[in-house]
């Protein structure tokens, strides 16, 4: 990897970047630290954060396990997605002590992840408890303590659905009734007649929010077994296209080996990628491309790559970080849920990663990395 000494942004890179390409692994492993903490206390967007983090990702194969040790535990507090092939690599390391780090990166990431679903300005309050529970009681108390609290959550949130259907089903009937009574009064307003066409939609709207929410809180009897990925992927795409019935559907093209297979849930995989190859669809929406969306998969150490690609609308920067928020969506039905199902289906359910990398006018591309293997069972 080749790393200029100016990256044109008018400010040198850190000196230790270039010590980053030593050959005395002593040295590059003070760098490493130096590194660490230059990421830990650089300002978001800096100039130079992805030279930095790509320069300590490329020693993710450095022949010293100590250097690989140090690469994975800056990862555990750094979120860019230059680490996530790193990572792969690194929690199948020969060394146990590399692998340790690396499985607590994976970890701490996706709890940053989880916690960035819940709004920025609560990430570094909860990744600040757990770490404090971690040093206290271990990585076993920091696993069982966030097990605990996804399940409180998850309690409260459908109760919440409970009580709010509770009042939102008579309300929905009531409009209803009132559609019927407008309808045959040719003596009201076409105005009441659009305002109760409001007020049904938006009672719709909200349930179709509510049902997601159920959906993504949902905690689900996990049973893993060995899936032709290719079979998955069929059967996701035929719900897409029921689901989205009235959109322009365009053709689909899979490229996949045969023998591709994964220990995986079916059912919720199933789920994951239909959200994911429905919003491929809603994409083309208006456009006159009619590419077909690719969709391709490749075995890798372990892990099975599956790209999804469409040739739709694309996303702008800032789209691409709020379609992994709850709630935030620009459709005018969306829910805001349907992205983060999916991740929290691939990522938490299935210990897999998935990337969203777009740009306006130029498709939308989806990383989903599984492992090949999972712990057989009920879950």
């Amino acid at each position: 990897m080749v790393i200029e000494i100016d990256d044109g942004a008018g400010e040198p890179l850190p000196a230790f970047v270039a010590a980053l390409r030593g050959n005395d692994w002593a040295d590059v492993l003070d760098a490493l630290s130096r590194a660490d903490t230059w990421i830990r206390e650089a300002m978001p967007g800096h100039a130079h954060a992805a030279s930095v983090t790509e320069a300590v990702a490329a020693l993710a194969d450095h022949p010293k396990w100590e250097i690989r040790r140090a690469v994975a535990l800056t990862a555990a507090h750094c979120l860019s997605r230059a680490f996530e092939a790193p990572l792969v690599r690194l929690v199948v390391d020969d060394n146990a002590r590399v692998r340790q780090a690396a499985e607590q990166a994976v970890l701490r990431r996706r709890d940053g992840r989880q916690a960035s679903l819940l709004g920025k300005q609560h990430e570094d309050r909860i990744n600040a408890l757990l770490e404090d529970i971690e040093t206290r009681f271990g990585v076993r108390g920091r696993a069982g303590v966030k097990r605990a609290a996804d399940e409180i959550a998850n309690l409260f949130a459908r109760e919440l659905y409970h009580e709010v259907v509770k009042l939102l089903t008579p309300l929905a009937v009531s409009a209803e009734r009132l559609k019927v009574t407008v309808a045959a009064d040719t003596r009201i307003a076409g105005e009441a007649h659009a305002e109760i066409s409001r007020i049904d939609r938006q009672v719709r709207q909200l349930r179709a929010v509510l049902d997601a929410m159920r959906s993504y809180t949902t905690v689900p009897r996990l049973n893993f077994a060995s899936e032709t990925l290719r079979e998955v992927v069929d059967e996701a795409w035929g719900l897409a296209r029921v689901a989205r019935t009235g959109f322009a559907v365009p053709a689909i093209k899979i490229e996949m080996p045969a023998e591709a297979s994964a220990q995986v849930a079916r059912s919720r995989l199933v789920q994951a990628l239909t959200n994911l190859l429905m919003n491929a669809i809603e994409a083309y929406d208006g456009r006159d491309s009619r590419e077909p969306i690719y969709v391709s998969a490749d075995a890798r150490q372990g892990h099975v790559v599956l790209v999804i690609k469409d040739n739709g609308c694309g996303m702008s920067p800032e789209a691409v970080v709020d379609a992994r928020t709850l709630f935030a969506t620009n459709k005018p039905n969306g829910t805001g849920f349907g992205l983060p199902l999916a991740i929290k289906i691939i990522e938490s359910e299935h210990r897999g990663r998935l990337t969203l990398r777009s740009e306006l006018d130029q498709g939308c591309e989806v990383e989903v990395i599984l492992p090949r293997e999972q712990a057989l069972g009920e879950t």
